[in-house]
């Protein structure tokens, strides 16, 4: 075992040492007409970056955590990671030292190298989103991920943005986040001589700390936090209605799933904790039971934690509709019961579903309109598209458009997306 694994046994806060890649579908078209690449917007890195913590602060804080301050240090990190992807067209957590931009291996050294005192960092990476909710919302989707960013014991972060001028839509969203209470307890016991220190986990390898001083740095926002978190937390709106993928993939055999419930304690505040039941149900009040449920010991990539759950539809969820998770739990000998409700993404605009029974639609000229088409399969998504160039097209998720039509149309329309058909009318 390398250092770098040690790093993360002792302290059992894994670095990810995976990324989440939320890409959109490239632009390419079904019709003989002109074709038309929608153009990227230039991003502002620095506001994107803003907008990222404050949007990451807003989830921990509605999930019942303390919010992450901005570290210099891990700042930097996380900068030259976004900068290093970008200059050589990489993805992931790792750097290769003999590329451009290496700063270091991984984010534990890389926030070493900049003056963190501290190795035990989580690093989250995100590529190729168009802005910061994009990116948060698909590493909260990102089940392992999702718990590095609602980590009880971190309490400071850096958030990297760097976009490729050159091919626009190639972007790099970094998160690095540790403790400050542990790096002051690297910082102010070095040179001490205690009995059985543990090692590598402060940069300076003179520091010497004990467990009990280890423990108690970690779980220094034992009060501040709350004993459990959930996620979507209760009365959250706007949430996603699917999961895509992920490296490692909690299910491998899906390419496309419902988003996933999770429920997290607060390991310092309990003995035991054990699921009993995990459930949840629509707007109407029906389970949704084509679920699959995880904890550490039937997670297939062993990355939950003793205290983690998760319970992943199997389907996706639908958009602007109502979900209630009820949880019954053994706490310590005591049996506890958690309910609690959220809801998924609306738009301001008409959200059209498309089924092979419904399939044609009249729109407005000027006028944006939403399009859904509902997985036929577990891997079904719509893959790439061409499209002619009266038409502005986005994804909003791969089984999602949002589309607008710039001029008139004098025939019909039909769009293909794989075994997907819209038929399209065009009215001033």
């Amino acid at each position: 075992m390398n250092k770098q694994n040690i790093r993360q046994t002792i302290l059992g806060l894994l670095t990810l040492f995976s990324m989440y890649i939320y890409a959109v579908a490239n632009t390419s078209s079904s019709s003989p007409n002109r074709v038309t690449a929608k153009k990227i917007a230039l991003l502002d890195v620095d506001l994107e970056e803003k907008r990222t913590l404050n949007y990451l602060n807003k989830i921990r804080k509605g999930a019942g955590l303390i919010p992450l301050n901005s570290r210099t240090e891990l700042l930097s990190a996380a900068r030259n990671h976004a900068k290093y992807l970008m200059q050589n067209h990489r993805i992931g957590h790792y750097e290769d030292e003999n590329r451009s931009g290496y700063t270091g291996k991984y984010g534990s050294n890389r926030s070493v190298a900049t003056g963190y005192q501290t190795a035990m960092i989580i690093e989250n990476v995100s590529s190729n989103n168009i802005s910061y909710k994009e990116s948060v919302d698909g590493l909260m989707a990102a089940i392992y991920h999702r718990f590095g960013f609602l980590d009880f014991h971190i309490d400071e972060i850096g958030i990297g943005v760097a976009q490729n001028l050159k091919n626009r839509a190639e972007t790099a969203f970094v998160y690095d986040m540790g403790s400050k209470k542990l790096e002051d307890l690297c910082i102010n016991s070095k040179n001490k001589k205690v009995l059985k220190p543990l090692k590598d986990i402060c940069a300076n390898p003179k520091s010497n700390i004990t467990k009990k001083s280890f423990l108690d740095a970690i779980y220094a926002h034992k009060y501040q936090n709350s004993k459990s978190v959930v996620y979507p937390y209760d009365g959250q709106e706007d949430v996603i209605p699917v999961f895509y993928e992920e490296i490692p993939d909690p299910l491998p055999n899906y390419g496309v799933s419902g988003f996933p419930i999770s429920m997290s304690f607060n390991e310092i505040g309990f003995k035991s904790v054990k699921m009993l039941s995990f459930k949840l149900f629509d707007g109407n009040g029906e389970e949704i039971k084509d679920t699959i449920f995880y904890n550490y010991k039937t997670d297939p990539n062993r990355k939950l934690k003793k205290y983690e759950f998760a319970l992943f539809p199997l389907r996706r969820l639908d958009w602007n509709s109502k979900y209630t998770v009820r949880a019954s739990y053994e706490a310590d000998g005591v049996i506890k019961i958690k309910k609690w409700s959220f809801k998924t993404r609306n738009f301001d605009i008409p959200l059209y579903t498309v089924t092979e029974n419904k399939n044609h639609y009249i729109i407005k000229k000027g006028k944006s309109a939403i399009f859904y088409f509902p997985p036929l399969s577990n891997r079904d998504t719509l893959g790439n598209l061409r499209f002619p160039s009266i038409f502005d097209i986005s994804f909003v998720d791969k089984n999602t458009i949002r589309l607008k039509a710039k001029s008139m149309v004098d025939k019909r329309i039909l769009f293909k997306f794989g075994k997907h058909q819209l038929y399209l009318d065009v009215q001033p």
